[in-house]
């Protein structure tokens, strides 16, 4: 169906462009312009059979008394015209009163053969008639013709080729009859003739020009009118809008069906009614703002003085709905006063502009106080004057919820910690959700800062109860910082400041605690910013060195491995521990790429060293939640050349406590890179979680290391031992830190510790000095006991 619908445009466009030079067959003008054309025929069908049998008549007329003997030429050019003129009428006719699809095509063809056969005829009579006429006969015929020119014009005069078309028939005709004549005179009329043409020819195609300009202007206005049309219907369907209307003693008349429909009542029990009684009757004063609304109107009313938009509560049906009234003095001729306005149901409106009002203002998930409405109340009562106290409230681990039990569950959470927040709240106090987990309160008008802090440990108290969600019996605690205005702060900006700084300190603090500000937070604030910016240069300019201790075996003294430690050479204060600036580095993201630099480092280096050694390098919490972790892994194995069973990631034991991240390191242990559990014995895990992780090695705390020194050592030996013991139980690899003096070598060795690292076998050192210390160890002999 689509190949014939294509084949029939090509068709109409081949045609087209021959009828009219001017079409040019643009696909995205289609349409339109086939409307065009079909206004256009419509035109020809309306003209051309009148024109064309008074054309006909005449011509028959003349051509049957001609005073000369033409033989079968007569009656036989008679009957051609009058035979296709009576055709052709019946189809144009025909065509006026039907609506045949798609016709245009036929109606071009049939236009296109009678401008054809017509032109001929009309030329063919100048042929054969002109040699055998005498002066006077042959200017009557001239006459004739050049008329028929004319007429035949101004049916098809917009279709600009068969005008040309025609022109040229009948035009030939008569030059070649004019070219009979004998001497000049057959080139004063020739050129006559050829003047005459040009300039119908000319002037047809500005008549075209014009039609066609009508044409498509009327097309528009006929396209804006149905539209204008559609959007009136539109309009009057879906519209919420009615008239009234009052005399000069407000009472309604001339109700409109619409304003009836609103009320719910028949038109002919509002009329005659005031206006002020039909909106009583529809409850507009049951409530106190709805009788302050219509006090308002019916006051404008009495002072004549116009109003717009008052807005009432109305029910209708025993359902609430919200009216919006607007009216003015009647000021026609024809009246002695009242009023004439309109009224709007918007109920719609109403709903949804205060869902958006609750949308700005309230948190949608606890109900509470949004930052913006929060922030507004607390300015005002800062500006009351009174002292302003200002907590922020954090959920501690909250993130472990959401991952263990899914954000369902957590959500709920923090829709209970709202109800026991809003249970402990007096009224005068203000409480609000920020955002996550964070919670803000704030009052005024307790000077006793004991009672203060009584008041913000009650609120830390209601939380701190067993959450039964999902049969699960779940507990949260919470962290608080608190601080005051004007004690604290000299404005609202700084009060947030210093409450903020006192919940750091809560959190860092252990958590579940309560802390107020002092002025010491805020200088470590200071530092730790300080600290921040350096952290940023030194990422910048390269200022971090990697230093690598050695790991050997505690049977034979060889290399097995190096750890990778980071170092911090800062142009002015020297080296900095880790301790100092990893904390800063992890709360600011900062740890993501200076981590994977490390890692790139290290193993690249490993490359260069013998196939047995490998390399150990430390990951952070920040770095394991990091996204995409596990493929930078896999990068640096493919970028480096590193064999993945000669890298092994270090994880501190306290890290590892989410299901998220023990996927991570699941994930890394299928690429074949060796999981360590770092400063075993100091964190969370337990016998059970280590079964659960892909460990290769344990690596006992040096906490243990240092005291197998002491007198006497027996039962800190058996601890270590016991260490030792559930490991090589799992079927871990177990690594001694710390081991600085030649006595704990011997008991950890003893024990069944299998590697040995500490100041005793190396310290850390830079990545120049590694071959060497792989090369001494090769032929190196442990001590004898003697020794």
């Amino acid at each position: 169906m689509s190949e014939s619908r294509g084949m029939r445009q090509q068709a109409f466009h081949t045609v087209l462009h021959l009828i009219d030079p001017s079409w040019t067959g643009d696909p995205a003008s289609y349409y339109e312009d086939r409307r065009l054309l079909v206004r256009r025929l419509h035109y020809s069908a309306r003209v051309m059979p009148l024109s064309f049998l008074i054309a006909a008549c005449s011509l028959s007329i003349i051509v049957a008394f001609m005073p000369v003997e033409t033989g079968w030429f007569r009656w036989t050019w008679m009957a051609l015209i009058l035979a296709t003129n009576v055709v052709l009428t019946v189809f144009w006719l025909t065509r006026l009163k039907t609506r045949e699809p798609a016709w245009e095509i036929t109606g071009l063809f049939v236009m296109a053969v009678q401008v054809l056969v017509w032109g001929a005829l009309l030329a063919w009579a100048a042929v054969v008639l002109f040699p055998l006429l005498e002066a006077a006969e042959e200017l009557t015929l001239t006459a004739i013709l050049l008329g028929g020119i004319v007429v035949g014009i101004i049916p098809v005069v917009m279709f600009r080729g068969l005008t040309t078309v025609w022109i040229l028939f009948v035009g030939g005709g008569l030059a070649w009859g004019f070219w009979t004549e004998p001497g000049s005179e057959r080139w004063v009329l020739l050129g006559l003739l050829g003047l005459y043409l040009v300039s119908l020819q000319c002037g047809t195609l500005v008549l075209a020009n014009v039609f066609e300009r009508r044409l498509r202007a009327e097309l528009n206005a006929e396209d804006q009118r149905d539209l204008v049309e559609l959007l009136l219907n539109d309009l009057e369907d879906g519209a919420q809008d009615w008239l009234w209307e009052t005399d000069d003693k407000g009472i309604a008349v001339a109700v409109s069906h619409r304003f009836a429909e609103s009320l719910g009542l028949p038109a002919a029990e509002i009329s005659g009614r005031a206006m002020s009684e039909i909106l009583k009757g529809v409850g507009a004063d049951r409530t106190a703002t709805g009788r302050i609304a219509l006090d308002t109107l019916v006051e404008r009313l009495d002072n004549g003085d116009a109003f717009r938009d008052i807005e009432l509560d109305v029910w209708i049906g025993g359902r609430p709905r919200r009216w919006s009234m607007s009216g003015h003095r009647r000021s026609d001729s024809l009246s002695d006063g009242g009023w004439r306005g309109v009224g709007s149901d918007i109920t719609r409106v109403h709903q949804q502009r205060e869902y958006i009002r609750e949308l700005a203002e309230v948190d949608s998930l606890t109900g509470l106080q949004n930052r913006y409405t929060f922030t507004a109340r607390l300015s005002k009562m800062i500006a009351d004057g009174d002292d302003v106290w200002l907590a922020m409230l954090d959920l501690d681990n909250f993130k472990s919820i959401n991952d263990r039990w899914g954000h369902r569950v957590g959500d709920n959470v923090l829709v209970d910690v709202a109800a026991r927040l809003n249970a402990v709240l007096r009224l005068t106090e203000i409480c609000a959700r920020l955002g996550g987990d964070e919670f803000a309160v704030a009052f005024s008008g307790i000077d006793d800062e004991q009672e203060v802090k009584e008041r913000f440990q009650s609120i830390v108290d209601a939380i701190d109860v067993p959450f039964d969600l999902a049969g699960n019996s779940i507990r949260v605690r919470g962290s608080l910082g608190y601080g005051s205005l004007p004690n604290d702060a000299a404005n609202l900006d700084d009060l947030v400041v210093v409450a903020d700084l006192a919940l750091y300190h809560a959190k860092v603090s252990g958590r579940n605690q309560i802390r107020r500000f002092d002025s010491t937070l805020r200088e470590r604030a200071t530092g730790r910013a300080r600290a921040l910016l350096d952290l940023r240069m030194a990422v910048q300019n390269g200022e971090f060195e990697l230093a690598y201790q050695p790991q050997v075996s505690a049977a034979t003294g060889a290399v097995v491995g190096f750890e990778a430690l980071l170092r911090w050479n800062h142009p002015v204060s020297g080296v900095v521990s880790p301790a100092d600036f990893i904390s800063v580095a992890e709360e600011t993201g900062l740890m993501v790429p200076i981590g994977a630099e490390v890692l790139r480092t290290a193993s690249a280096l490993a490359t260069t060293w013998p196939d047995h050694v490998r390399i150990a390098v430390n990951v952070s919490q920040v770095q394991l939640r990091s996204v995409g972790y596990v493929e930078s892994v896999r990068e640096v194995l493919r970028e480096t050349g590193l064999a993945a069973e000669r890298l092994e990631i270090e994880v501190t034991e306290s890290l590892v406590i989410d299901d998220s991240d023990r996927e991570v390191l699941l994930r890394i242990a299928e690429l074949g890179v060796a999981i360590a559990m770092d400063d075993f014995g100091t964190g969370y895990s337990s016998v059970a979680s280590l079964s659960l992780l892909p460990v290769d090695r344990l690596k006992i705390d040096r906490a243990f290391v240092s005291q197998l020194d002491a007198d006497p050592a027996e039962s800190r030996t058996a601890v270590f031992r016991a260490i030792v013991d559930i490991a090589e139980s799992m079927g871990l690899e177990t690594v001694a830190e710390g081991v600085e003096t030649d006595r704990q070598r011997a008991v950890v060795t003893e024990c069944g510790c299998r590697v040995v690292q500490g100041y005793l076998e190396g310290r850390p050192m830079p990545a120049a000095d590694v071959d060497a210390f792989i090369e001494s160890r090769r032929n190196y002999r442990l001590p004898s006991a003697a020794e």
